[in-house]
């Protein structure tokens, strides 16, 4: 196949967004459309359809409900010219127990898009990878070239295996990628993570808060919206490389305790906190993340909001404020 010339990500192209009725995916449809964006959207999950149900009128939107392992050629429209691939397992913990469901959702999931998209020939790909991929690293804040990368997590290893298999597929086939990797993104839609789960715990008792670790535990909380405006605009920028890898977070990190303390005074409440013990929250947690966003600062993205800012929306949003 030959290797085609690259242009930049435009408005008015035509779109899939895999993973697209979930957290992060269904606020990416929406701002797509809200630029005029053809979008279809795939999920294999109907319990996430009330995310995406106020698109369903929208002539620009399509929704197919399947899993990005059963998608066809035959679904996909033939003038479709980016994909936004977000659908993953992303449940360190549930993967303890179910420990395929990485390989199976990430990895291969992730080969099943790019081979649809090599047999469309479709050409750009947007790809949602996780700071799990570094692991425990003495380099802080780690930047994107770190040189000696080992994750701890099947869920880390299964999105550095994604990663270069975009790689190749983008080498070998004339595609090109951009490839994000997240710190903790929060806000609308969120449906799992610490801050909903601190949200739930105190709903049920409002007097004591359990806390997974020590508390000590340091990361990057940053606002569903900015990740979008990454995942969107860091491409419109920086649009010649073949295959672009960018940390996204924010400028500053939190500890857990802390998070807490902010959820606690947003939900007017003052419990006792009883931490579980340890340095970390369960198996193949990461107690300190904390990514260097210099390389998307330089291309002129920069986020709207900081933790404590990106916090205190999630929680309003989760109590309907």
């Amino acid at each position: 196949m030959e290797t085609k010339l690259h242009t930049p990500v435009t408005i008015m192209e035509k779109c899939i967004v895999t993973g697209g009725a979930g957290f992060i995916g269904s606020n990416l449809v929406e701002r797509l459309l809200n630029e005029n964006m053809h979008v279809t959207a795939v999920d294999n999950d109907p319990k996430r359809k009330p995310f995406i149900s106020e698109f369903t009128k929208n002539k620009m939107f399509k929704f197919l409900l399947k899993d990005v392992n059963d998608l066809k050629v035959s679904n996909i429209d033939d003038d479709i010219n980016i994909v936004y691939h977000l659908a993953a397992s992303a449940d360190i913990k549930k993967s303890l127990g179910d420990v395929k469901i990485d390989l199976e959702n990430n990895v291969v999931g992730t080969h099943s898009v790019l081979e649809i998209m090599r047999q469309k020939d479709i050409d750009k790909m947007i790809f949602s990878s996780s700071s799990a991929v570094y692991g425990e690293t003495k380099v802080i804040p780690t930047p994107e070239n770190l040189g000696d990368i080992k994750p701890i997590s099947l869920y880390g290893a299964s999105k550095l295996a994604a990663e270069y298999f975009i790689i190749a597929y983008c080498h070998l086939y004339g595609m090109k990628a951009w490839i994000f990797r997240f710190a903790n993104v929060v806000g609308k839609n969120e449906h799992r993570g610490v801050i909903f789960d601190f949200a739930k715990k105190l709903e049920k008792n409002p007097n004591e808060l359990e806390i997974l670790g020590d508390g000590n535990q340091e990361k990057s909380f940053f606002d569903v919206s900015d990740c979008i405006s990454g995942l969107i605009e860091i491409p419109r920028m920086d649009p010649n490389k073949l295959v672009e890898i960018y940390n996204l977070g924010n400028l500053e990190t939190m500890k857990v305790t802390k998070l807490a303390e902010i959820v606690c005074d947003e939900l007017k409440l003052k419990p006792r906190f009883r931490y579980t013990g340890g340095d970390r929250g369960w198996k193949g947690d990461v107690p300190i993340t904390i990514l260097s966003i210099d390389k998307a600062l330089k291309v002129g993205w920069k986020p709207k909001y900081d933790c404590d800012k990106s916090i205190r929306r999630t929680v309003r949003y989760l109590i309907g404020k």
